[in-house]
């Protein structure tokens, strides 16, 4: 049957299946409704490039071409993958997705679908002498992006963690000695300091972990403010299919916070809020929000994958988990 190719502005006529189906690697972050949310920006413009074979959805390739010249997606800026030259927004097109950690280009691994968005790619007079700026793809994804468009050039390499099934639903007696025995110490260290902990629908919390959260990211380097944490939030309560949490947990007059997305049957980490210090309290209040609550929450609900997310890539390796490595590029001037 053959291949029609189709250019639309929103994925409206795209069900979440369709969409999941073409990528289910990717979490709440790369769900439809969520990068519907992104496609609502006016600093950008979304098209997605749509194959079909008669029924069956084949392909929808993302696309955002910026407006501007300053630069306003902070995930996305090719300067934290190591990208040094020149970079203005009106002439630059991010491909794959939009402020997360994870891009695709949601394309079936068939040569003739592969082929058919490559032509229309190349069609587009409004794709043409824009810098192409690919963001956290797999490896995998990262080919299908070379077949669609040639040549990439790939930047510095980001490790994006995930805790698997054995490890959030197995029996412990079957994970390697060390992980077994990591989380016994972190369960009995987690009862010495006297570390409380409990998961709250974010709809119902009414605590201090936007405060927490912005503070966090603010030590880190990042612009960041309570009311914009907040906003992240609710954004995510207004994507169907998607449950956000907070895990609030205390010990003694230090409070920290993690918030978290369920999605389908994964549950991911977020975002992280944690005063300022060190020690051994500390490093185990980290453990408790960031490992232990999580899993604890899965177990509970029969989650099967707890998504980790980038960096602290050492404890969580002695935790079980297993790292996804994520390759962002750039193509200059592109000309189809």
């Amino acid at each position: 049957m053959a291949l029609s190719i189709t250019v639309a502005d929103s994925l409206d006529d795209i069900t979440d299946d369709e969409f999941f189906e073409l990528d289910g690697s990717l979490g709440a972050m790369g769900s439809r409704v969520r990068l519907q949310q992104h496609s609502q920006d006016p600093r950008w413009s979304a098209r997605y490039v749509i194959a079909r074979e008669g029924n069956a959805v084949r392909a929808v390739l993302p696309l955002f071409l910026g407006h501007g010249d300053q630069w306003s997606d902070r995930l996305n800026s090719p300067r934290t993958w190591g990208y040094d030259g020149d970079l203005r927004q009106a002439t630059s097109a991010l491909i794959g997705g939009r402020l997360e950690i994870r891009g695709s280009m949601r394309c079936a691994d068939d040569p003739a679908v592969l082929q058919a968005v490559a032509d229309r790619c190349a069609d587009m007079e409004e794709l043409r002498g824009r810098d192409l700026f690919f963001g956290f793809f797999d490896s995998r994804q990262a080919e299908l992006a070379e077949a669609v468009f040639g040549s990439v050039k790939w930047l510095d390499a980001s490790e994006d963690f995930v805790y698997p099934e054995p490890v959030v639903l197995g029996d412990p007696a079957n994970l390697p000695r060390s992980v077994r025995q990591l989380i016994r110490q972190d369960e009995r260290r987690i009862e010495e300091f006297g570390i409380t902990a409990s998961v709250i629908p974010w709809p119902e919390y009414d605590g201090v972990a936007c405060d927490l959260i912005a503070d966090h990211n603010r030590r880190k380097g990042m612009d960041d403010h309570a009311l914009l944490a907040e906003y992240r939030m609710d954004q995510w309560t207004e994507c169907p299919g998607v449950s956000a949490y907070v895990v609030h947990a205390e010990m003694a007059d230090v409070v920290g916070v993690t918030t978290l997305l369920h999605y389908r049957d994964e549950l991911e980490v977020y975002e992280i809020g944690l005063p300022e210090g060190d020690g051994r309290a500390r490093r185990t209040l980290y453990s408790c929000l960031t490992f232990n609550e999580p899993r604890r929450f899965a177990r509970d609900n029969g989650i099967g994958v707890v998504r980790a997310g980038p960096d602290a890539a050492l404890p969580k390796r002695i935790r079980g988990a297993e790292p996804i490595i994520r390759h962002s590029g750039y193509l200059r001037s592109y000309c189809g």
